[in-house]
């Protein structure tokens, strides 16, 4: 792919973004929802962070999410359990240091 090709493909990319409706990331949308489910099935979201955002439990979260025939995370049981046992924080990797750091809550922003 030339330069110039590459260039046409990431400002089309850009516009699409720029123009698309992003309705279903907020609540009242009718795929408000499967879009929060969908999102912790592709690792975006964490058990604990959906079913805040959906006033669900984490077992209602699971049957919706079987509902839509969304497929489940592969550690969907270990998110589970850790809903009833663990904290509520979530550890990452700090990008400069590389240690194991808590992350803040994107749900506070």
């Amino acid at each position: 792919m030339s330069y110039e090709d590459a260039i046409c493909c990431i400002l089309k990319c850009v516009e699409a973004y720029r123009t698309a409706d992003r309705g279903r990331f907020e609540t009242g949308h009718p795929d408000f929802e499967r879009t929060i489910l969908e999102g912790w099935a592709m690792g975006a979201l964490s058990l604990q962070r959906a079913v805040r955002r959906l006033a669900i439990s984490g077992e209602q979260a699971i049957e919706r999410a079987k509902a839509y025939g969304i497929p489940l995370p592969y550690l969907a049981q270990r998110e589970l359990d850790a809903l009833e046992n663990a904290s509520a924080t979530v550890i990452g990797r700090e990008p400069i240091t590389g240690n194991w750091v808590e992350l803040e809550d994107e749900d506070s922003f």
